[in-house]
């Protein structure tokens, strides 16, 4: 075999300008593929990470019929007995911590105006913890937990809310809401931090107060939901699986099941990537089709001499599969080799990305080097090389060895 491999890598060489040019052709694709896999890898990594970091936790617990009944009123389906909750899911292996939260609506009022807002309940330090200990605040101080030492009631509003009803840091302003009783219920809140959340439309509407302030506002001890973060997303599954188990009273949701852009993004990609590998491989085969048909015209009479003096035509359509691998193999391998280097030189240029659709910031340019992505794009390649030899190579097996040797 060593022999035959190395004779069709001594033809590939005949002709170096067309082999080359293939080649530059293998190469590109090569490169293309696992730089447009790497960034693909990246932004699913990033994604999923910034949502479960930004609001979603890795595990989320909601009432038996959240899902299914609709919510009269505030917390009607919400969580009892939540420390006991707390206590089993904290029992189970790979959970860091859980926290609890109330999700709740009302006006927001500065005495002038008012505006509907989407309100959250949190625990402050869980909610750091969560965020990697990174106040989510773009000014002013995150909140401190339930009332403050003067007796105030603390609220970070988003961006676009503040800017709605002209709220400024220290000010105060008016929470109006639905009791979990049906009756109305108000509270003063002091405006301490203001952020955002990257989604323009959700800016408009959000804010977040401490757990104890939105239980007070609302009038119950009970809970929306529980977020439970693990030390690894990788055990998302197997602890979602566990818990399920010994909490048939609850529904539990992973991360990945509620995160419905995520899921957009995953698909939007994923299409992209599989409709830019269909482009490569045409131009792969269309490009060595080429090369070989050209070869094969070359040495027609080479090949008829072959055949003349014994050569099968098994053999000689063998020996041309074998020189398609070979064109295979090292365009390959140099399009893996530069695609690695450029990905290296990419993630250290510092490039950004412009903000996705319905976002406000960028995002660093980085590109995996995944292992699965770069054995896959050879093994392509490689495989695309020789099916596009096939045709060629079949012809010139096929060859009459008069007309062969005759040829001018």
């Amino acid at each position: 075999m060593f022999k035959f491999i190395k004779l069709a890598t001594k033809n590939v060489f005949r002709n170096r300008r067309r082999t080359v040019i293939t080649g530059l052709v293998l190469v590109f694709g090569a490169t293309a593929l696992i730089l447009a896999g790497g960034f693909v890898s990246f932004s699913f990594r990033a994604l999923s990470e910034s949502t479960i970091r930004g609001q979603l936790g890795h595990l989320q617990i909601y009432n038996k019929d959240f899902f299914e009944k609709d919510e009269e009123k505030p917390l009607a389906l919400g969580l009892e007995n939540v420390d006991e909750l707390k206590a089993k899911v904290m029992s189970q292996e790979h959970v860091r911590f859980t926290m609890a939260r109330v999700e709740f609506m009302g006006l927001l009022s500065n005495g002038e105006k008012s505006a509907v807002f989407l309100g959250r309940g949190i625990e402050p330090e869980k909610e750091m913890e969560l965020s990697g200990n990174r106040a989510p605040v773009d000014s002013g101080k995150f909140l401190a937990g339930g009332a403050t030492g003067s007796g105030d009631d603390e609220v970070v509003v988003a961006r676009g809310l503040a800017k709605s009803l002209k709220a400024r840091i220290g000010e105060y302003l008016t929470l109006m809401t639905t009791t979990s009783t049906g009756a109305l219920n108000a509270m003063d809140v002091k405006v301490v931090g203001i952020y955002s959340t990257g989604v323009p439309e959700y800016d408009e509407r959000a804010l977040m107060v401490d757990i104890r302030t939105a239980q007070q506002l609302l009038v119950s001890h009970k809970v929306s939901k529980l977020v439970v973060v693990l030390d690894e997303t990788s055990h998302t599954q197997e602890v979602a699986t566990a818990l399920a188990a010994r909490m048939p009273e609850v529904t539990l949701k992973r991360w990945d099941e509620l995160a419905t852009f995520y899921k957009a993004v995953v698909q939007l990609y994923s299409a992209i990537f599989a409709f830019l590998g269909v482009i490569i491989f045409v131009i792969v085969v269309l490009s060595s089709s080429n090369t070989m048909m050209m070869s094969i015209m070359e040495r027609t009479r080479e090949i008829g001499t072959q055949l003349a003096v014994g050569t099968s035509r098994l053999r000689l359509l063998v020996n041309f599969l074998y020189e398609g691998l070979m064109i295979g193999v090292f365009g390959g391998l140099l399009g893996l080799l530069i695609a690695a280097g450029l990905a290296e030189l990419i993630d250290h240029s510092g490039l950004r990305m412009p903000p996705p659709p319905g976002g406000t910031t960028g995002y660093p340019l980085i590109v995996d080097l995944v292992p699965g992505v770069f054995v896959g794009v050879f093994l392509l390649i490689v495989t695309t090389t020789v099916i596009s030899t096939i045709a060629p190579a079949f012809k010139a097996s096929r060859m009459k060895i008069v007309d062969a040797l005759g040829h001018v």
